[in-house]
């Protein structure tokens, strides 16, 4: 059932770049369609990069571009190595810091064991 739906989708919209109203569009190979998945297609339109996943709602297209996915990031990648570098830094000390107070209550459980001997034996 899945692949008939696709298939007339596929169908729908081979037709529909036949047509005179997106001509435009598609006399120039503008547009490229690929199955993505059982329900979905991705269609590539090659002049702007932009991509979209259609699937098909009862007998209408629906489509998303990607339009938010290709925004440049905010920080340079220098600037995201050394978050992330600060970031592990800051994680060893806080480590390191466990590991120091830990090694203080062993070192005072010795002295105070050390201590206890020495009024016993005296």
């Amino acid at each position: 059932m899945k692949r008939l739906v696709i298939s007339l989708l596929l169908s729908g919209l081979l037709w529909q770049g036949l047509s005179p109203a997106s001509a435009t569009a598609s006399e120039d190979g503008n547009f490229q369609i690929m199955k993505a998945t059982a329900d979905k297609i991705w269609r590539l339109n090659k002049s702007t990069g932009e991509i979209s996943v259609c699937s098909l709602d009862g007998d209408r297209l629906l489509c998303t571009s990607s339009t938010e996915a290709i925004r440049p990031p905010t920080v340079t990648y220098d600037e995201r190595q050394a978050e992330k570098k600060r970031m592990s830094d800051d994680k060893k000390a806080k480590e390191l810091e466990f590991l120091d107070r830990a090694l203080a209550a062993v070192r005072s459980l010795f002295e105070a064991t050390l201590e206890n001997k020495r009024d016993v034996t005296q």
